[in-house]
C-alpha cells in the first residue's frame, strides 16, 4: 500500500513540475534554443 501512495505522489510531482514550466494560458513561448525554447520567454501572440 505504501508504495502505491509512494507512485502517486511522484506521478502528481512529475506532472505538476512540467507544466509549471509552460507558458500561462493564453500565452506561446518565442526564442530560446531546442524544442524546448530554453532561455526563451513567453508573450501574448496574434
Amino acid at each position: 500500500m505504501k508504495k502505491i501512495i509512494v507512485a502517486m505522489f511522484l506521478a502528481l510531482f512529475t506532472m505538476t513540475s512540467f507544466t509549471a514550466l509552460a507558458c500561462p494560458k493564453g500565452q506561446h513561448p518565442h526564442g530560446g534554443t531546442g524544442s524546448h525554447h530554453k532561455g526563451g520567454y513567453c508573450s501574448f501572440d496574434e
